[in-house]
């Protein structure tokens, strides 16, 4: 029996599982990557933007270790509303990033979040 696929369009663009995802930079500013157990500086960012929605997906930490993509399913939202745009939570989720402070001697009172969509060049692939 041939199986035919509903609502397919090879042309669109977009990125999907099950809902649209929605994915975020947070440039650490300081390499994290000693900072990687319980309560470290990693571990306190991504409890931070678990708040704002269901996390999917974290990517490797990028740029001497100072930047990482964060993935959300569906719609993000401050304080469990999904009434916000992507870059409206990307800067509460950055202040809320920076309220941490020091967190395991890694200064995060500069880190930024933005806003992107899922595109890899060939010479940035890791």
């Amino acid at each position: 029996m041939a199986v035919t696929p509903n609502n397919y369009n090879a042309g669109g663009t977009g990125e999907f599982l099950g809902k649209d995802l929605v994915f975020f930079i947070v440039d650490y500013v300081n390499a994290v990557n000693a900072s990687t157990g319980k309560d470290g500086a990693q571990d306190q960012v991504r409890k931070v933007l678990g708040q704002y929605g269901t996390l999917v997906a974290i990517g490797p930490l990028v740029d001497t270790n100072t930047q990482q993509v964060f993935v959300f399913e569906g719609a993000v939202g401050n304080a469990g509303s999904s009434n916000n745009s992507a870059s409206e939570v990307a800067a509460v989720m950055q202040a809320a990033i920076r309220a941490l402070g020091t967190v395991d001697s890694i200064s995060l009172a500069s880190a930024t979040v933005t806003t992107t969509g899922l595109g890899i060049l060939t010479a940035a692939a890791v």
